[in-house]
Order: C-alpha cells, then structure tokens, then sequence
C-alpha cells in the first residue's frame, strides 16, 4: 500500500466532504450543482487539490497500466451521489482550437458542472435539447443557444439532455467534472457503487439490455446522444461511439505530460514505487466515468 501522498489527500477529502454535504441537504440536484459553485471555485484555486487527486491516482495498482485516450481521465471520487473527475485536456500537435474533441452530444439525464482548474481554457459551445424531426432518416433539429470560452476558474453548467460542444484547448488544460442525475439518489445509485459491478459495469450493461431490464435498472443504454451535421441538418447516432482506446505506451507520455506541465515533479518517487509494486503487464486499472461522460 502506498502512502506517501496522504497529507495532500486528506486536503482534497475537504473539498470533497464539502460537496457532500451539499448534495445531502439540497432540495434536488440542481440546487446541489449550484450551490456547489464556489466549492469548484476554491477547488480550481488550490493547486494541493490536483496534486492530491494525482497522489490518489498513483497510489491505485495498475493506474500506469491504464489504456490511452485522448484525454487524461483522473477519478477523484465516485458515491451515490456524485462523480468527480479531473479531465486533463492536452492539446493536437499544431495547437488547433477550431477542432471539436467529440461530436455534439447530450449526457441524457446527467448534469454537469465543470471548473477550469489549470491553463487557458477551451471553447465551449451549447445547444438546445435535439428534437427529432424524421425518425426514419435519424433527422434532429439542433439550435445554438451559446458558444464562450470556458477560462480558467470559470464553472459552467450542462443541463440534461442538453448538446454541447468543447473545443481542443491551445495548450495543456484541466477541468474538474462534477456529475449527477438529475433525479434523487436511491438504493439503485448505492448498489451501482459496489466495486464489483463498477468494474464489470459494462458487460452487464449489455447482458441487461440483451434481458429487456436495463430500464428497470436504471442503466444507461446510449442512444442518440450524439449527432453530426450534414447537407439536410444533423443526423443522429443511435450508439455511442467512441474513440477506440490506443496502447499503453500512447498513454504514458501523456500522463507524464501532464505531471510535468502541473508542476509535480516531486512525485516522481510515487512513479517509482508504482512501478516496483509488481503489477503484471496488461493489467488495466478501472476506467472510471470520465470516458462515457467528459465535457
């Protein structure tokens, strides 16, 4: 077990205690994801709370095994409550910001409030919810409400079912992700946490939706919640599809990037231990959410 960042963790256990105690005493969601804001503010100031989200990080077996993607995915907490994720955005090689990272998408009944913590920012457009005009050629009318950059330590809201649209940023940015449903936790949020299920999450999705009981679950089955523009308007996809994940050696570089850009260094000896610990090759850490569900 490595201990060596703890100090830096219990620091970042405050923001996150916070957090939940907004989520047990708001009314909904909703006013758990606004009064929130200035909690994601103070965390976006802290340079301790990345670092100690990195700390954590390195500290889970088989987090340098990790598959690459391009976005860095950092979990920092995961309840029946609310997701935390630190999504760590590194830039194409010519620095364009004119390329979008995902084609416009909804996140269904989720909400989002993220918090630019580190480097510029990005563009940042929404939409208004997709209204499906032909159902047989997959037609949708999507309407811009708001396009802005989203600057450093400036938290923006993504309402449910409501499309947008980040921008690669023109150098390294991180931004703090905080989901939820927009409807009450219950027993079902709970027993989705046991670790277990998050870990075999998606094959039993599947083998729900195969046995006609993902909506009695609760389970999120992806359909239509990305679209892309044509000559005649925007056309759905009616699965999700996602950037296939590249090798392990894609995703170093990119995980050492993004210690070396933040400034922590001095957790090099994490690496160190991380890599003496003796975790076999090809044995992948949990993805966590921030792949189904980044900004």
């Amino acid at each position: 077990m490595l201990t060596r960042g703890l100090p830096q963790i219990q620091a970042m256990k405050q923001y996150i205690d916070s957090l939940k105690k907004i989520f047990v005493g708001a009314p909904n969601k909703h006013e758990a994801n606004y009064r929130s804001r200035a909690v994601l503010e103070d965390m976006s100031n802290d340079p301790s709370f990345f670092r100690g989200a990195l700390e954590k990080h390195l500290q889970t077996p088989g987090s340098l095994n990790t598959k690459h993607y391009p976005v860095v995915g950092i979990d920092i907490e995961l309840n029946h409550l609310f997701g935390l994720v630190a999504n760590c955005w590194i830039p194409l090689p010519d620095r364009a910001t004119d390329v979008s990272t995902k084609a416009i998408h909804h996140h269904g009944d989720m909400l989002l409030s993220t918090v630019t913590a580190f480097g510029p920012g990005y563009e940042h457009w929404t939409f208004k919810k997709p209204e499906a005009i032909d159902p047989a050629s997959e037609s949708y009318s999507i309407s811009l409400i708001d396009h802005s950059p989203h600057p450093p330590h400036h938290v923006a809201f993504v309402d449910s079912y409501v499309a947008h649209l980040p921008f690669y940023p023109g150098s390294m940015t991180i931004t703090y992700a905080l989901w939820s449903s927009k409807f009450p936790s219950t027993w079902k949020d709970r027993l989705k946490r046991v670790p277990l299920l998050q870990k075999n999450s998606a094959r039993l999705k599947q083998v729900a939706a195969r046995a006609g009981m993902a909506k009695h679950l609760d389970l999120k089955v992806v359909e239509y919640f990305d679209f892309y523009p044509t000559a005649k308007g925007f056309c759905g996809i009616r699965e999700r599809k996602e950037f296939e994940r590249g090798p392990n050696a894609d995703y170093l570089p990119s995980l050492f990037q993004v210690i070396q850009e933040t400034g922590n260094e001095q957790l090099a000896p994490l690496l160190k231990e991380q890599l003496n610990a003796g975790v076999p090759p090809g044995t992948l850490a949990p993805q966590g959410v921030h792949n189904a569900q980044s900004p």
